[in-house]
Order: C-alpha cells, then structure tokens, then sequence
C-alpha cells in the first residue's frame, strides 16, 4: 500500500506541476492585460495585485488539497479495508481538515 500511495503521490505532483506551468502563463498575460485595461490610472495596480495574489491563492490552495486528498485516501482505504464505518469518520475528517486549511488560507490573505 505504501508503494502505490506513493506512485499516486507523486503521479500527483507531477500533474500539478504541469497544471501550475500553464496557470502561471494564464496568469501573467491575463495580469497584463488587467493592468493595460482595467487599472483606474496607469501606475496603480490594485486591480492587477488582487488577480495576482487570487491566483496564487488558488494554486496553494490546490496543492495543499491535492496533499490532504492523496494522504486521506491512502487511509480512509486502508480504514475501509477493516470496517466502513472508520473509512467513513478518516474520510469525513479530512474533508474537515481540508475545508477548514482552506478557509484559513483566505482569511489569511485577507
């Protein structure tokens, strides 16, 4: 079990990694294309700086879920193995641990 949870780690990573490689492409010309078109003045970027830091927020975000996902898996499986009712509670708490980091996450940013 080790062995596959961590060749679905890391086949994990590696699709984040390329997702991430065309989102900061997606963000950099949308971000120029904000500051060129919809920033009040020329020289203040509040608007392009909140799109940025959105878009960052959002690839943390799924890094950090991908991470809880794959690990809660790997246990809610190895839990259901022996009884579904302690698949179910490892599942709902990592739900509960994934929702709440991310809640943390933005209320941070704010």
């Amino acid at each position: 079990m080790k062995h596959i949870s961590g060749l679905i780690s890391t086949g994990a990573i590696t699709f984040l990694k390329q997702e991430y490689t065309f989102l900061l492409g997606f963000i950099i010309a949308f971000a120029a294309l904000i500051f060129f078109t919809a920033e009040p003045e020329f020289g203040k970027a509040y608007t392009t700086v909140a799109f940025i830091i959105g878009g960052l927020t959002s690839i943390l975000s799924g890094y950090i879920g991908m991470k809880i996902a794959v690990y809660t898996n790997v246990r809610t499986t190895k839990e259901s193995a022996t009884d579904i009712s302690n698949g179910f509670v490892v599942a709902y708490r990592g739900g509960q641990v994934l929702g709440f980091v991310l809640v943390g996450l933005a209320l941070l940013v704010l």
